[in-house]
């Protein structure tokens, strides 16, 4: 991975080239950005040209892609890189530890994967390096215990921690890392990368580009689990509203919920197997994936409310865009051509369209305050019925 391989993050690669050029390569990254816009891969790229082994390049030219590192780091086998995440709880030696979720980075993990081979010499350059991602997901303890060796790191140790929630992180973290900001990918640019790479036809690129708001390495997974599949589940749904029925509306949301959820679950299983032979589109795959343990687990409830955040985000473009056909704007619509789409456009006036939207907004607020999924879809229904306005 070079950094001639990261697209539209010029920013951040200024940023890094930059401390490269200058000699003064900071001891701790931050990227912080959102999911899916190149984060590990250049974090891949700064690893490859940190360990890069030809001296007689440029300080701020990328790695070479010859010498016998960056061939190692090309196929994830560089015995200095050491990349992190919540998956590791499977191979920690306390079996209590393995027996775990992995739903966060634990302070076991963060100790036997980072602290301690943190302060051991090189294997064969002259550094180490640690990529640690979902940083936020470390709990507190965990992050007090690596804020130690972010205080007083080994020389030749380099850490960089990716995060798509910066402000998770404690401030004594933050404070300690440069930060290195990521912004979005253009859409058209994530609609090309989706033809190019799985061979959608342009309505569905277009689409997923669109609903990911430019996060490529969300649009695949949104993919791989099936999420434009749903779109004619939803708007079954909706044609049902009328029916003034919210137990049953709730119902075949969470139903189609937890086929989402399980799909996500097999997706991420299935990225942590083939973790170390994915190229720059697994690397993009696994910056978004969760890695649970392996053997295809049902659904969490984390994963559940994730699931529905899914299934109402395709709501609420359901009705953006029959917002946008009945007010004949020239914005591009976030959903492939629908007839449902033009049906919702014709039998709501626009008022009721934007309370539906804010009702969607509602449900996923009381999704985050651990309202239950249930009794979040049953308000949603009464709400997108007109029978109540939105909290």
């Amino acid at each position: 991975m070079r950094f001639s391989d990261i697209r539209h993050q010029d920013r951040a690669i200024a940023i890094l080239k930059r401390g490269l050029g200058s000699g003064r390569i900071h001891h701790a990254y931050l990227f912080d950005g959102p999911e899916g816009v190149g984060k590990e891969m250049t974090g891949r790229a700064l690893a490859t040209r940190l360990l890069c082994e030809d001296d007689r390049l440029a300080p701020d030219a990328d790695a070479c892609g010859r010498c016998p590192a960056c061939r190692l780091m090309a196929t994830d086998n560089h015995p200095d890189f050491h990349l992190v995440h919540r998956g590791l709880h499977n191979l920690h030696p306390d079996p209590a530890v393995r027996a775990s979720k992995g739903l966060f980075l634990v302070v076991d993990v963060v100790r036997h994967f980072v602290i301690e081979p943190v302060a051991m010499k090189p294997s064969r350059g002259r550094r180490r390096v640690f990529l640690i991602r979902d940083a936020e997901r470390m709990n507190e303890e965990a992050q007090n215990a690596l804020l130690k060796t972010l205080e007083e790191p080994p020389g030749s140790a380099s850490l960089i921690l990716v995060t798509s929630s910066a402000a998770r992180l404690l401030p004594t973290i933050r404070s300690r890392c440069q930060c290195v900001p990521f912004g979005w990918l253009p859409v058209d640019f994530v609609a090309q990368e989706l033809s190019t790479r799985l061979n959608l036809p342009p309505a569905q690129s277009q689409s997923l580009a669109r609903l990911s708001d430019g996060r490529l390495g969300v649009a695949i997974r949104w993919h791989q689990i099936g999420l434009l599949e749903a779109i004619d589940t939803v708007a079954g749904c909706l044609g049902r509203v009328p029916e003034g029925d919210p137990e049953s509306f709730a119902r075949s949301l969470l139903d189609l919920a937890a086929g989402l959820a399980a799909e996500t679950g097999s997706s991420e299983s299935d990225a942590d197997t083939d973790a170390a032979e994915e190229g720059p589109l697994g690397n993009q795959l696994k910056e978004s994936a969760d890695m649970p343990a392996r053997g295809r687990p049902p659904a969490s409830s984390v994963q559940l409310r994730e699931a529905l955040k899914l299934v109402l985000l395709l709501i609420a473009a359901f009705y953006r865009d029959a917002l946008a056909v009945q007010l004949k704007t020239n914005l591009p619509l976030s959903l492939p051509p629908r007839n449902s789409v033009a049906l919702l456009a014709e039998q709501s006036p626009p008022d009721r369209l934007e309370a539906g939207l804010l009702a969607v907004r509602e449900a996923e607020l009381m999704l985050d305050r651990n309202v239950p999924p249930q009794l979040a879809c049953e308000r949603l229904a009464v709400a997108l019925l007109g029978e109540l306005p939105p909290a």
